[in-house]
C-alpha cells in the first residue's frame, strides 16, 4: 500500500468535453476521471478554453467539480489569423511553444514534490523531455508518454508526410527520453522502436479504451425507433453500418466496390448507412450513382453521441474497411453492442476482431477479400449472434476504461518502485 495517494501531472492539449468531441479529447477525459476513481490525484495541463465552457452535464461535474482533479489551462494558439492552429504549420509552430510552457508550469508542481509521475499525451512530451534533458534533477520523477495512433508516421501522402518531417523528428526524440512510452495496442507495439527509435525494453502496451457503461447509456429506446423510421430501416432485409471520417484512407471506395460485386448474394433490401463527414463525401456519392447502389446506400452525415449509441442497436453488421488506423474506438464501441465486425487487419484492429469468433479479418486494401467477407458473412448469419457476444466481452474484459486505469496505475507504480 502507498502511503498516500500517487499524484500526476498529465500534459495534454485538450480534454473532453472543454475542447471538443474527438477521440484525443475522450481519451484524456476517461484516463483522468477514472484513475481519480482509483484514488489518483490528478493536475490536469490543457489548453485554455476557447470562449465559455459548456454549461452543466454530466461530463463537465465530473471533471470540473472532481476534487482529485484540478484543471490549469494555458494558451495554445499562437498563428490564428495568419495561420489555422492545428494546420500542419500551425501545429508545428504552436506545440513546441505550447509544451514547453506547460512544462514550466508542471516542474514547480515536480519541484515541490507534489507530483509522482508526469505522464504526457502525444507531442505534449515535447517540453518535458526538453526540461529533463537539460536538468537532471527532473530526471528523478518518472516520465510515462503516449504517443496515441501516430499517423503522421503512416499516411500513404508523400506530401503531407513531407510536410509533417519536423513534427516527426521532435515526436520520435520525446518519446525516447519517457521512462515509458505507451502502446495502445499488442500488435503495433513494435512501431515505438520501428517508427520512433523508443528503445523495446522502455514500451508498456496499455490499449486504448472505451467507457462500457456510458457507452451503453447513451442508448434510448424511443431515439431508436425515430433512427429507424429516418433512415427507413424497418423496410431492410440487411443493414450495414459504418463510421468515421469520409476519407480516402478510410477504405470506403473499396466498401463501394465490394458492395456493387457482391450485389447478386445481397438480400433484395439491403441498406449500409454511412455515418461520418469528410472531404471524400463528394467522390463517394458520385462512386455509389455510377455503381447503381443509390437506393441502398444513405449518407448519414454525423451523428450524436446519443444517435450513435442508439443505431448501432438498429442494425445488423458493423464493416470497418479502412487503409491504416490508430487502435479504432469505432470497432470497440460496434462490439460492446454484440454487433458481429467485418474489419481489416489495420492498426491495433487484429487486438480486437478475430475471424470465426467475433467477425472476420481481412487484409487492408483489398476490395476483392472484403467482397468475399461479405459474402462469408451472409452465409454464416445464424452465427452473428455469437459473433456479437463474444465482440462484448472481449470489451468488457479488455477494451473498457475501468480495466485499462488499472493497467495504467500499475504502470505508475512499477515506474516509482524502480526510482
Amino acid at each position: 500500500m502507498t502511503e498516500h495517494p500517487r499524484r500526476v501531472a498529465m500534459l495534454a492539449r485538450a480534454v473532453y468535453p472543454l475542447h471538443g468531441y474527438g477521440g484525443i479529447e475522450r481519451h484524456v477525459f476517461h484516463l483522468v476521471t477514472h484513475l481519480s476513481d482509483l484514488g489518483v490525484e490528478i493536475e490536469l495541463f490543457v489548453q485554455d478554453v476557447p470562449g465559455s465552457a459548456p454549461a452543466g452535464g454530466s461530463a463537465i461535474e465530473r471533471l470540473l467539480y472532481n476534487p482529485r482533479i484540478r484543471l490549469h489551462t494555458l494558451r495554445y494558439d499562437r498563428t490564428s489569423p495568419v495561420l489555422r492552429p492545428n494546420s500542419i504549420v500551425g501545429r508545428q509552430i504552436n506545440y513546441p511553444v505550447y509544451s514547453w510552457r506547460e512544462a514550466r508550469a508542471a516542474e514547480g508542481l515536480v519541484r515541490s514534490g507534489r507530483v509522482d509521475v508526469v505522464h504526457a499525451q502525444g507531442l505534449c512530451a515535447l517540453g518535458w523531455a526538453l526540461r529533463r534533458r537539460q536538468d537532471a534533477a527532473l530526471r528523478r520523477t518518472p516520465f510515462i508518454a503516449n504517443p496515441h495512433g501516430m499517423e503522421e508516421y503512416k499516411g500513404p501522402d508523400w506530401r503531407k508526410r513531407l510536410a509533417y518531417a519536423p513534427f516527426r523528428a521532435q515526436y520520435s526524440w520525446a518519446h525516447r527520453q519517457a521512462d515509458r512510452a505507451i502502446a495502445t495496442d499488442a500488435c503495433t507495439a513494435g512501431d515505438l522502436p520501428a517508427l520512433l527509435g523508443v528503445a523495446e525494453e522502455r514500451v508498456v502496451v496499455i490499449p486504448s479504451a472505451i467507457d462500457v457503461a456510458e457507452s451503453l447509456g447513451e442508448v434510448d429506446a424511443a431515439l431508436g425507433r425515430e433512427l429507424r423510421a429516418r433512415f427507413a430501416l424497418d423496410e431492410a432485409d440487411l443493414t450495414l453500418l459504418t463510421v468515421s471520417r469520409l476519407e480516402r484512407n478510410k477504405g470506403y471506395h473499396h466498401l463501394l466496390d465490394a458492395l456493387h460485386a457482391l450485389r447478386a448474394a445481397l438480400p433484395p433490401r439491403w441498406r449500409l448507412l454511412l455515418v461520418g463527414t469528410g472531404k471524400e463525401a463528394a467522390s463517394l456519392q458520385a462512386q455509389s450513382a455510377a455503381l447503381g447502389l443509390d437506393g441502398h446506400v444513405t449518407f448519414a452525415g454525423r451523428l450524436d453521441d446519443a444517435e450513435l449509441h442508439s443505431l448501432y442497436e438498429q442494425v445488423d453488421l458493423f464493416v470497418h474497411p479502412t487503409l491504416y488506423e490508430g487502435s479504432s474506438l469505432v470497432t470497440l464501441e460496434a462490439m460492446i453492442h454484440r454487433l458481429p465486425v467485418i474489419a481489416t487487419a489495420a492498426g491495433g484492429i487484429p487486438d480486437k476482431v478475430f475471424s470465426g469468433r467475433n467477425g472476420l479479418l481481412i487484409p487492408p486494401d483489398d476490395p476483392r477479400a472484403l467482397a468475399n467477407a461479405l459474402r462469408l458473412a451472409l452465409q454464416l448469419r445464424d452465427r452473428w449472434p455469437a459473433w456479437g457476444a463474444a465482440g462484448a466481452a472481449i470489451v468488457r474484459r479488455s477494451f473498457d476504461w475501468p480495466v485499462v486505469a488499472r493497467q495504467t496505475r500499475a504502470a505508475y507504480e512499477e515506474l516509482i518502485g524502480g526510482r
